[in-house]
């Protein structure tokens, strides 16, 4: 059986800017999406006959067994991209209470839930939504201990996972998975970008806080843009060469696409495909 890629996509990480770049790289009929409910619990009634059809997967999914979407009778070619923990979890909240669609808009407002709340409540509808969603979404469910959880999820990143990848270093990035997947298309226009109110400023003390609740996925963060320097690094002068003129080039893109947005009456920036 084929061995599909999988994008983990885990929440404001950039994924719908390089969701748009995986749309210009595989025919729809070969992308398995698990982002809305009802898709997912398609999913549960698919073989792994039907698994091995599909050339991606990708989605907001929670793994709870590595091994058997890594070794089992569809191993597939897992991906990722991680983010500046503090700066995901502000990210996410402020998305999560601005966009009505957003399956989080009702509680967040209706019950004004505050960013410190989002962070650290243990209610159900909130437990963990903002602490450690990084660790917690790369380790499963077979790790308990917070130790555990991070050993397993960097075990997972490291040396399991294809590639991954830093928002904050997205060109790189993008470099780095196209050259092992074997993509053709790398161009993008940015999607889905939103700053913080911009009469809402974080405050030191609540920065100290999400910090602290998310220990884990700090460390996790830390390893990974050292392990990404590394592959960089191994990969060469060449690389290098490669990343200045593809940035060059995108600029370009970008601004071409800019234009055209302008002149179809859209707002840079503008939220078009939320995920």
């Amino acid at each position: 059986m084929a061995s599909p890629l999988l994008f983990l996509h885990i929440p404001k990480t950039a994924g719908t800017t390089l969701n748009a770049v995986l749309d210009a790289n595989f025919a729809p009929g070969s992308v398995l999406d698990l982002y809305t409910a009802e898709q997912h619990r398609a999913i549960r009634d698919i073989t792994y006959d039907g698994l091995a059809e599909y050339d991606l997967i990708r989605g907001h999914i929670f793994v709870q067994d590595y091994d058997e979407l890594l070794d089992g009778p569809v191993p597939v070619r897992m991906f990722t991209f991680l983010r500046d923990p503090v700066q995901r979890v502000i990210s996410e909240y402020f998305f999560l209470k601005r966009w009505p669609k957003s399956h989080l808009h009702k509680y967040l407002n209706e019950n004004n839930v505050s960013l410190i709340d989002y962070v650290t409540s243990d209610i159900g509808v909130l437990r963990r939504r903002g602490s450690n969603n990084m660790t917690n979404s790369l380790s499963g469910t077979k790790s308990h201990s917070p130790g555990e959880r991070l050993r397993t999820a960097w075990h997972h990143l490291s040396e399991r996972f294809a590639c991954f990848g830093i928002l904050e270093r997205f060109d790189e990035s993008l470099l780095m998975l196209a050259a092992t997947a074997g993509f053709s298309e790398t161009f993008y226009e940015r999607q889905n970008v939103r700053a913080v109110d911009a009469d809402r400023i974080v405050t030191p003390a609540e920065l100290d806080v999400i910090a602290e609740y998310n220990r884990l996925d700090v460390r996790l963060y830390e390893m990974a843009v050292l392990e990404f320097d590394r592959r960089v690094q191994a990969m060469g002068s060449g690389f290098q060469s490669d990343l200045r003129l593809f940035t060059k080039v995108n600029e370009r893109f970008q601004h071409v696409a800019e234009m055209v947005n302008l002149q179809a009456g859209l707002e840079q920036g503008a939220i078009v495909n939320a995920k």
